[in-house]
């Protein structure tokens, strides 16, 4: 029995002790090169992707989502268990390079006096981290055999990590308390000092074995969770900090440079950048994209975990395999089931990045495959000759406005705005009420603004959303060069989906213009006093957020300000799912063109969440949610409004 307080071990002489464990190492570290090599290699053939710039913006999302834990902090019981595992194992890692040095240096005094304060602070602090990261895997363990929450899915890889994180927690607990025993002059943090005594009756000989136990029990256990780790979902350990970092910070879409580039859109899993690539390997499988998304609670065939599932799975397969991925591994009305509202992206703990991957795959089936549902057939040749999806002469794009006085944009005598009207308030017959309501309240509030009429043309948001990227080139490139010659800088657009082509996908083709919606000037038009309501509504009004004004944009605030300056306070009640984790109406994505033939229509399931609060009137920032919620008010007979926040700001102005 050594009495060195270098804590050597009694299994092993000093002498085959570091060969023992760097025999150990070795095979550890081999075994784990063997599967990430393939997959770092992958990640370097990949496309690019800038992912750069404005580092100091990264770096401060970084500390907050990946270190602060804030995205999981969101859901209180996994939240707070998951944080705790994780900041654990920050504090812990100090205590695993301990375990190694003692075992490469077993003749080495490493011991600590006493009256070493920061020795002590760390033995405290190791503890406490080591108590709550034990409390917090015990946790999981229940929800997984106990509790059973319908996003998780048990699995014995799973239950693994877990058991092995249990016995680096004890095996660290035994390995101080037996010292402690063995050597009571010697220090160590408060569990060991509380265990120490008990274990003392055990005998030298007894508490020779288990402090030895305890240390390969522990260094086995970190070396197999390092094998494991590129070999499992786990593998999100060690991507996910720079998944994190390397995250979309815009709301862009990639453009994609039809001169140079040879394929178009994504038919393969190796066909994506390397920031995909590094998302498909950073899923954690817990289920909270499927959760979010309105697709999947509809009964859609689209889960966005296990589309992220299969395309690993493809990424990582054989490369010979002749199965394809689209209408193979993934079907085609999984991805044309997606709704691109962006609520998979906000619930990721992790920040993946889903929509970029739909899109891209869907410019696969259009550009590459030439495979598409029947409906956007005719909305692409009207989008084509007709700037709109409907079909309605271009010619006629202004007429709704003939009767309102609007000047049409000069360029010589610029106003201050531009109303970009969208072709939903220029030909819809309900987005027009939308369009003459926004004028209405512009006109009172004294701005000075222009239209296009029909020089004006979609901004291409449902070609680009419904993967015809070559369609959305065209108008995109022709509308930025009208804004350019016409010298337009700021534009307003009462349209979520306008306002985010305009603010961010325009920019690409050299349009730099001040986008805002029309519930931001409406809100600093009452804060400046020109907007006064004579009258507050008092009926129960609930608002609906726009997938594309709030998770795209992250415009949450300005229609709110706008409905408590047009209805009393105490009327406005909000619903469960709003703000971040409200639900999409169905319309985004393009799929305003396509018909529901699966599952329960998103329309009339966001309509449920808004009637839990028996609202008089649905409030709404967005012409295509009103359309999409009152034609699921009409089919379930319902005795409730849906206006947009202008209309009603009109009505009692």
């Amino acid at each position: 029995m050594t009495s060195n307080l270098n804590r050597a071990l009694e299994w092993t002489s000093p002498q085959s002790q570091p060969l023992l464990l760097g025999a150990l190492c070795f095979l550890a570290l081999t075994l784990f090169s063997v599967a990430v090599w393939p997959k770092l290699k992958l990640l370097r053939s990949a496309r690019s992707a800038e992912r750069c710039d404005r580092v100091f913006e990264r770096i401060a999302l970084t500390l907050k989502v990946a270190f602060g834990q804030s995205k999981l902090m969101q859901e209180k019981g996994a939240g707070w268990m998951h944080a705790l595992i994780f900041w654990g194992f920050l504090i812990l890692l100090f205590r695993a390079a301990e375990f190694f040095i003692i075992g490469f240096f077993p003749e080495t005094d490493f011991s600590f006096p006493a009256s070493n304060v920061v020795f002590v602070a760390y033995a405290w602090i190791k503890d406490a981290a080591v108590l709550l990261v034990g409390l917090a895997v015990c946790f999981a363990l229940y929800r997984r055999l106990v509790l059973k929450p319908q996003r998780l899915t048990l699995s014995g890889e799973g239950l693994l990590i877990l058991l092995l994180i249990l016995a680096i927690m004890v095996s660290d607990i035994l390995f101080d308390s037996a010292f402690l025993a063995l050597h009571p002059e010697g220090h160590s943090g408060p569990i060991g000092m509380i265990l120490a005594p008990a274990l003392g009756m055990l005998g030298e000989n007894i508490l020779g074995n288990l402090h030895s136990l305890a240390y390969w029990l522990h260094t086995s256990s970190i070396l197999f969770f390092l094998i494991l780790l590129p070999r499992s979902k786990h593998f999100h350990i060690l991507t996910s900090i720079p998944n994190v970092f390397f995250s979309n910070l815009g709301n862009n879409l990639s453009r994609i440079d039809f001169d140079e580039e040879e394929s178009f859109g994504v038919i393969n899993s190796k066909d994506f950048n390397w920031k995909q690539m590094l998302d498909l390997h950073t899923c954690t499988q817990c289920g909270r994209c499927d959760r979010a998304c309105p697709a999947w609670a509809t009964d859609k065939p689209l889960s966005p975990q296990q589309l992220t599932v299969d395309l690993r799975d493809q990424l990582n397969g054989p490369p010979d395999s002749d199965i394809p991925l689209l209408g193979g591994i993934i079907e085609d009305e999984t991805i044309w089931s997606c709704t691109t509202c962006g609520a998979c992206e906000a619930a990721c703990p992790v920040m993946i990045d889903y929509v970029d991957k739909v899109i891209d795959l869907r410019r696969g089936l259009v550009l590459t495959e030439d495979r598409y549902p029947k409906e956007f057939t005719a909305a692409f040749k009207s989008l084509e000759t007709q700037s709109n999806p409907w079909g309605f002469p271009k010619a006629s794009r202004s007429d709704w406005a003939k009767e309102l006085g609007i000047p049409i944009w000069d360029k010589t005598k610029p106003t201050e705005y531009l109303y970009f009207v969208g072709c939903n308030g220029s030909f819809d017959s309900r987005g027009k009420k939308i369009s003459e309501a926004v004028v209405q309240t512009l006109k009172e509030a004294g701005v000075e603004f222009s239209i296009l009429g029909n020089d004006e043309g979609c901004t291409g948001d449902p070609a680009r959303r419904a993967g015809n990227e070559y369609l959305f080139d065209m108008l995109a490139s022709a509308n930025a060069e009208t804004f350019k010659e016409q010298g337009v800088r700021k534009v307003v657009t009462h349209c979520p989906h306008c306002l985010n082509s305009l603010k961010n996908d325009y920019p690409e083709f050299g349009a730099t213009l001040e986008v805002i919606h029309h519930s931001e000037l409406l809100q600093k038009l009452i804060e400046e006093g020109k907007i006064v309501p004579q009258q507050k509504a008092e009926e129960n009004v609930v608002f609906h957020d726009s997938c594309y004004l709030g998770r795209h944009n992250e415009i949450y605030d300005a229609p709110r300000e706008v409905l408590n300056a047009s209805t009393t306070s105490s009327s406005i009640k909000e619903v469960e799912q709003s703000r971040e984790t409200g639900t999409c109406c169905g319309a985004g994505g393009a799929r305003f063109l396509l018909e529901e033939n699966t599952g329960t229509r998103m329309s009339h399931h966001r309509l449920d969440e808004l009637m839990v609060n028996e609202p008089d009137t649905i409030a709404v920032s967005c012409p295509f949610c009103v359309l999409m919620l009152e034609d699921a008010v009409k089919a379930k007979n319902l005795n409730v409004q849906v206006k947009d926040i202008g209309e009603m700001l009109v009505k009692k102005n």
